[in-house]
Parts: structure tokens; C-alpha cells; sequence
């Protein structure tokens, strides 16, 4: 065997198709042909493969369902199903459930070479990101591991605010890291490496736990309707099985599902547009709250919001802070909020940290605003912290009404 060649395990019950491919993508592949999901899973426990191409069924597990179990068993493999399933929605299922790329028999081999190609492209990118991230800084890998066994993460909150009455409706949280040694870490220190070690997904779980659990609090307090908003990464939506921690959170925090606002980049919604449109789709229909966070810095493309469930887009900062000084970023955010309140969707101002940048955005009717203006990042506790803006009828501005208590 040579060590250059890329290692391919094939696994399918049907001998003929099993065959062809072994004879195919061996001329250029290090290949292994099993009939068997048991066999599979054993030799899974021994030995490495970059890419598994698999119609893989067990008696207790159907193929979509070893999907996520053979990822837990080789982590590192790029995983190519193949069915004689050929909707859609069955194809958008395995994508969901974590295979990197999806065939339907009958299928021509020029496809398959094709898929694997792309798959290995796919499989050497992640190792790459991985070798630099545990090589350049290899004991920062070993302490954000550590931070996740041992929770060392807190969760401050950032006041939203309805921009029309002054009234806070709803806070976002976001994740610092205290680090034993160096004290409190923003996101901008290790958001990064926990997206390329794939440690986001429990870090993203964690933090939609204990926002849930902070927001039923406040509800408890008597601040009914108060909603939470949570980042999403794009590792939480392809690799994280975000449907089911959702629901078992919002079940045990007994929080009501349109009090919770999921924010993903804009970027990362089009990078895998179809099926993460599907995943969406289905979250609003359990009646989450779906935006578009830092709109503007990514595609900047308006006319693909009429695609996407939606019901809000955050408008980025940077345009927020030249909104009042620079003409085309005060056009750029008229134009935002127009055509998002035409399609019926909700427009977020973060970054407001002055007067004239509030008076601009009430002058447009935009519907909600975040930023200093209103209150830092704080804990939740104590409440002092972080306190709600209030525009009184005489426009005079306040700071005095603070957050509900936890």
C-alpha cells in the first residue's frame, strides 16, 4: 500500500455494487470493501479512513442513523452516503445528519470520482485548520478542552431595546471565557479555535442552556415575553444535532420557543443556502426566531431575504456608526430598513452609541437597537449592571430602568 494514496472504506450489502466501486476507486485509492454495517463499526475501532462511502444499516440502526455514529467512531473521515432513496428531502435528511455528500443508485462512476475528489478537498481543508490550530498553539487547544469539561465559560447579556417606546424587550448573549490564567476572554480570543476544533458545538450548547435558563427567570420575574437572542455557528447547524438540543433545552427550562432568537452570520447562511434553509425552516415552525446577524459584511445581496425564513436581520455596526456622518452608509441603512419592512421582516440597529444615531434610526422606523447607548455586556447578576433605555416625550434621554432580575 502506499502511503500517499488516500485511504477509501466502501461499505454496501449489495455485492455488485460493492464490487464496481472497489474496482473503480482502487486504480487511484487505498480501498477497503465491507458487506456489513457490524464489520464496519469494528474495523472503525482499529484502523483510519478519509473517506467512507456507505450504505451502511444495522438491525437496531437505520443508515441515517449510523450517520452520526460512524462520525463519533473516525471524527476525522468525510462521510459520502449512498441510497436507493432519491427524494430530496431524504438527501437533505443525510446531509443533516452529517454526510458530507449524498448519491443515488443507480449512480455513473464519473460521479462518484467527482464526490470523492471534493470530499477529500473537504477532509484535507478541516485537517489543515485542525494542524495549524493544535501546531502553532497547541496548549491553547488543550485549555479550550479543558474550559469545556470544566465550564469555565459565563454569559453576559446586552440590552435590546424597541426603538419606537424606549422599552427593553429582549437581551443577547453572548459568551466570555474565564480563563484561570488570563483572566476574562471575549469571543474574539477564542470563538476562532473553537470553531476549528469543533469544540463550538458543546460551547454552543452550553450557552443556549443557560440563556433559556436566564430568560425563564426573568419571565418568572414578571417580564413575560422577554426574548433571548443566541449565536449560532455554522458547525452547530451541520454537525451539532441543533434540533434536538433545542428542544430538550426549551423543555427543560420551560421557556416558550418565540422567546428565543437564533442569530447566524449572513456569510454562513449562504455557504450551505439549501439545506440550511430547510434547518430553519423547520426551527420557525416550532416557533423560534430566526435573524441575520452583521447584515451588510458578508453576500450584501437584498434580494435573496425574500428566500430565506427569516424574521429579522441585524444591521452590522460599521454602517450604524457612519449612519449619521457618511451619506452612502445612511442610504445603505435606509435602503435595509425599507426593503426588510417590505418583505414583512424585522430590522435590528446594533452598534448605536449615540443620540444622533437613535434619532436617525426612530426617523426610519427601524424596530429594535443594541449597542453601549443602551448598556455593555454584563452579567445578568447583578442587575445594576446593565440597565434599560427609556426616550421620554420630551427627548430626553435616561438611563434608569434596569434589566429584570434573575
Amino acid at each position: 500500500m502506499s502511503e500517499n494514496k488516500a485511504r477509501l472504506l466502501i461499505v454496501d450489502d449489495e455485492t455488485q455494487i460493492r464490487d464496481v466501486l472497489h474496482d473503480f476507486l482502487s486504480q487511484s485509492y487505498d480501498c477497503v470493501a465491507l458487506n456489513s454495517g457490524k464489520d464496519a463499526v469494528a474495523l472503525l475501532s482499529t484502523e483510519s479512513f478519509d473517506v467512507i462511502i456507505s450504505d451502511i444499516t444495522m438491525a437496531h440502526m437505520s443508515g441515517l442513523e449510523m450517520v452520526p455514529h460512524i462520525l463519533k467512531l473516525a471524527p476525522e473521515a468525510v462521510i459520502i452516503m449512498i441510497s436507493g432513496q432519491r427524494t430530496i428531502e431524504f438527501a437533505i435528511d443525510a446531509m443533516r445528519a452529517g454526510a458530507f455528500d449524498y448519491i443515488t443508485k443507480p449512480f455513473d462512476l464519473s460521479e462518484v470520482d467527482a464526490a470523492v475528489r471534493r470530499a477529500l478537498d473537504h477532509g484535507k481543508l478541516f485537517k489543515d485548520k485542525l494542524t495549524r490550530a493544535s501546531g502553532s498553539d497547541e496548549k491553547s487547544v488543550k485549555q479550550l478542552r479543558r474550559a469545556v469539561d470544566n465550564e469555565e465559560f459565563v454569559v453576559y447579556y446586552q440590552p435590546q431595546v424597541d426603538i419606537e417606546s424606549g422599552n427593553i424587550v429582549g437581551a443577547e448573549a453572548l459568551v466570555r471565557w474565564k480563563h484561570p490564567e488570563l483572566g476574562l476572554l471575549l469571543p474574539a480570543d477564542f470563538i476562532s479555535l473553537a470553531e476549528e476544533t469543533g469544540l463550538i458545538v458543546p460551547i454552543g450548547g452550553w450557552v443556549l442552556r443557560m440563556a433559556c435558563a436566564q430568560a425563564r427567570k426573568w419571565h418568572q420575574a414578571g417580564f413575560l415575553g422577554f426574548r433571548v437572542a443566541v449565536n449560532v455557528s455554522p458547525r452547530q447547524l451541520q454537525q451539532g444535532n441543533l434540533r434536538e438540543t433545542i428542544v430538550r433545552t426549551l423543555n427543560e427550562t420551560e421557556l416558550e420557543p418565540d422567546c428565543l432568537e437564533l442569530e447566524l452570520t449572513e456569510t454562513s447562511m449562504m455557504e450551505n443556502a439549501e439545506s440550511e434553509v430547510e434547518i430553519l425552516a423547520s426551527f420557525r415552525e416550532m416557533g423560534l426566531k430566526i435573524a441575520i446577524d452583521d447584515f451588510g459584511t458578508g453576500y450584501s445581496s437584498l434580494g435573496y431575504l425574500k428566500n430565506l425564513p427569516i424574521d429579522s436581520v441585524k444591521l452590522d455596526q460599521s454602517f450604524v456608526k457612519g449612519a449619521t456622518t457618511d451619506p452612502d452608509d445612511a442610504a445603505l441603512v435606509m435602503a435595509v430598513v425599507t426593503l426588510a419592512h417590505n418583505l414583512r421582516l424585522k430590522v435590528i440597529a446594533e452598534g448605536i452609541e449615540t443620540e444622533d444615531q437613535l434619532k436617525f434610526l426612530r426617523l426610519l422606523r427601524c424596530d429594535r437597537g443594541q449597542g453601549y447607548l443602551f448598556g455593555k455586556p454584563a452579567p445578568a447578576d447583578p442587575i445594576e449592571a446593565t440597565r434599560q433605555a427609556r426616550y421620554l416625550p420630551e427627548d430626553r434621554y435616561v438611563m434608569s430602568y434596569s434589566l429584570p432580575p434573575t
